[in-house]
């Protein structure tokens, strides 16, 4: 169980370390305070919130479990929560920033939505997932969406989009083969709608709607191998996609 305990800690410090270069350098430390990011970025980064907690959560029941924890289910939604709660703290000093009560109900919901799974089904049936593609946006201010790929990845929500993945229970449908469905927003240069209209950039939400890779049929026989490949769960499969947004119907031959 240290061991396993080592890595969580390893995990967590990791978690903090990627998100202290991306998101703090610069940044003046002010007193601990709150602020509403609510209407900011067409709340994709309440679904990022949501996507996280859910995904650390389930990491950490997978190694609470191969350590012989019995309550892993709760424990590892409770490490999925405190893990990327945590995140408030450094925000909450921030001048650029502020804690968010919607960025921890977003990381309650992500808690919640595995350990729901968990308890009643024994499994995780519907996989909350992500996708990326690098947009022209962060060329405009790479200050605040990222300035290369990897901070592209993490601040750029105009290239995120976060899914709902399952496998419909089918008497013919084939058990690698998954449904997704799709979140995402374009048009942000500013978090907020108010400030891009300013710069004549209008954002705007979008719904896709594709097929995925189930990777859940594949097991391995011992335990750390299929916690290892885990990480394959995480990335939604490149697919055909059909968009749905207010600028109308748009088919994609290849989504990522």
């Amino acid at each position: 169980m240290k061991w396993v305990l080592a890595g969580m800690g390893i995990l967590y410090s990791a978690l903090v370390l990627a998100m202290s270069m991306a998101w703090y350098s610069g940044q003046m430390i002010e007193p601990f305070h709150f602020f509403n990011d609510l209407p900011e970025w067409k709340q994709l980064d309440k679904f990022a919130h949501f996507f996280w907690t859910f995904q650390v959560a389930a990491i950490s029941y997978r190694l609470l479990k191969w350590g012989g924890l019995n309550a892993s289910i709760k424990w590892g939604a409770i490490a999925g929560f405190v893990f990327v709660s945590s995140v408030e703290i450094p925000d909450g000093f921030s001048t650029g920033y502020g804690a968010s009560i919607f960025d921890l109900m977003a990381n309650a919901l992500g808690a919640i939505f595995f350990f729901l799974q968990m308890h009643f089904w024994k499994s995780l049936k519907v996989f909350a997932k992500f996708s990326f593609h690098p947009t022209l946006y962060a060329i405009q201010r790479p200050s605040l969406l990222g300035d290369g790929f990897l901070q592209e990845l993490l601040k750029d929500y105009n290239g995120q989009t976060f899914w709902y993945s399952w496998s419909p229970t089918l008497k013919h449908w084939p058990r690698w083969l998954s449904l997704a469905i799709g979140f995402g927003a374009e048009g942000m240069i500013y978090g907020r709608d108010s400030q891009n209209e300013l710069h004549q950039s209008f954002p705007y939400r979008k719904f896709l709607l594709s097929l995925d890779f189930n990777f859940a049929v594949i097991h391995f026989q011992k335990p750390w191998m299929n916690t290892l490949f885990y990480p394959l769960h995480i990335l939604k499969c490149p697919a055909p996609a059909l968009e749905i947004s207010e600028k109308g119907v748009r088919f994609h031959w290849l989504y990522f």
